[in-house]
């Protein structure tokens, strides 16, 4: 059986999906619907990502987003990939969560951007979880009747299209249009929610691939080495200083190395973690988040980790 098709490029729209393996729950607690929301905070601020609807249901997840970098594949293998080990590691589990890989629709978004966030907030509705959309406590369409919503939420660019919020609910609350309802119940789903001329355009600029490439994905940094080696010569101390750490002492190229790794270049932690000899993911998360604290404290080095 051949792979789903793959359309990726700068500023893309997507319409993302992701079932349990078997229809097994990918939601037991709310913690899980919890570290799900965080990690989609997480893909926005690591990869610029727009995310404008989500919806976490008992064993599947919806979301509407645009990739700026073009990078959906590497969004997605962060977001089940982690969100599969911290499940697993929370219910004492392991295996796969997901029945595979995600699904991915290609967005028209002149068209069809504010249906296809109706439709994901109206999941809850269409399972008769609740009435209204906004009861729903895993959802976006609650955070869109907030006066303050996280600032990853792209809810500005949707409500710029209506008068008021009030006017939004009532576009909500009109349901889904007919022709959208029936293309996702086709069997065999296009990869593509647009007309002709869209679908043209877009597999004219598309990436058609499976897996980008390290190097592609990261062009200046083909690898967590290559990082660390700049690094150092930014700071003019050797390589081999970034493999090693001491306890209770600050080793601020290793940490400069470790931030630019996770933040800005986009690798994985387990890549990190096995080339500066850490033994937990979570150790990488730390180093991050210590050292964001510092540079927003010290801006004299934000050059070393943006050049």
């Amino acid at each position: 059986m051949t792979r789903p098709l793959r359309i990726e490029f700068p500023s893309a729209y997507y319409h993302v999906m992701n079932r349990g393996l078997a229809h097994h729950r990918t939601f037991l607690s709310s913690r899980d619907h919890h570290l799900f929301v965080s990690l989609l905070a997480d893909i926005a601020e690591r990869w610029q990502v727009r995310i404008f609807a989500y919806c976490c249901m008992g064993n599947h997840f919806h979301l509407l987003l645009q990739t700026p970098r073009g990078n959906l594949s590497r969004v997605m293998r962060h977001l089940d990939g982690v969100y599969t080990q911290r499940f697993n590691r929370g219910h004492q589990r392991d295996g796969p969560l997901f029945r595979g890989r995600y699904k991915s629709i290609l967005v028209e978004a002149e068209t069809y951007l504010l249906q296809v966030v109706r439709y994901i907030h109206l999941n809850p509705v269409k399972a008769g979880l609740v009435d209204d959309p906004a009861d729903y406590p895993w959802g976006s369409h609650r955070l869109y009747r907030r006066e303050v919503a996280p600032e990853w939420l792209a809810r500005g660019i949707v409500l710029a299209c209506f008068p008021s919020v009030r006017a939004f609910e009532q576009f909500v609350a009109e349901g889904n249009d007919r022709a959208l309802e029936a293309f996702y119940r086709r069997k065999r789903q296009s990869p593509i929610l647009g007309d002709g001329l869209f679908a043209e355009w877009a597999l004219a600029k598309a990436r058609l691939s499976t897996e980008h490439t390290r190097a592609h994905m990261t062009p200046n940094f083909p690898s967590v080495e290559a990082i660390a080696a700049k690094i150092c010569g930014q700071m003019g101390v050797n390589l081999s200083r970034v493999r090693t750490s001491e306890r209770g002492a600050r080793n601020l190229p290793r940490d400069l190395a470790i931030f630019v790794a996770g933040r800005r270049a986009g690798f994985s932690y387990s890549e990190i973690r096995n080339y500066f000899g850490l033994t937990r993911n979570s150790a990488v998360s730390q180093v991050i988040l210590r050292t964001s604290k510092f540079l927003a404290q010290n801006p004299r080095f934000q050059r070393i980790v943006t050049s």
